[in-house]
């Protein structure tokens, strides 16, 4: 059953809305999937804070166009879904990850990153990338560095006094 006016419309509008907010989007061919595997798919993608659509080719080309992204989906083979996320990393990094866990039965096709289009392999490269938590946890790691090397330093201060009295003790009981 095809969709009227009105939803089209709607379809549009909530896309829209949902894009124009989103740091980064990637474009897949999901023709392979059954639906548990779709499901998994989305399931993993809504845990990365991302979230996907499933609409019509020349609907999709009317919202990147209204959001100024210069990118055709019509152009593209296969059914087509749009994922994003306010994360750059996460809808590339998922969608990649279950492409490779689910013998290529989806395909990353294009993308975009702050409005910019990616091709594919910009797309994989992004995928590759350590996510923002990752991020954090590795500046974390390296501002924690010098802190547990002070800390050493001086607790081996405190050891080296501790095993010069002990020697000292030792070295009486044996007189």
């Amino acid at each position: 059953m095809s969709l009227t006016r009105k939803q089209k419309e709607e379809a549009i509008t909530k896309t829209q809305t949902d894009l124009q907010n989103a740091t980064s989007l990637v474009l897949i061919s999901y023709d392979k999937l059954t639906v548990a595997e779709s499901t998994e798919m989305r399931d993993t993608l809504n845990e990365a804070g991302g979230h996907m659509r499933v609409m019509p080719k020349r609907l999709l080309k009317i919202v990147f166009k209204n959001i100024k992204i210069d990118l055709d989906p019509t152009s593209l083979e296969g059914q087509v879904a749009v994922a994003w996320a306010e994360d750059p990393v996460a809808p590339a990094k998922v969608l990649n990850d279950f492409a490779k866990e689910h013998d290529e039965k989806i395909q990353l096709l294009a993308g975009s990153l702050e409005g910019n289009v990616l091709s594919i392999d910009e797309v994989k490269s992004l995928a590759t990338l350590p996510t923002r938590e990752q991020l954090i946890g590795q500046l974390l790691s390296v501002f924690n560095g010098p802190i547990q090397g002070t800390v050493r330093v001086l607790s081996g201060v405190q050891t080296s006094a501790v095993q010069v009295l002990k020697a000292i003790a030792d070295q009486k009981e044996d007189n």
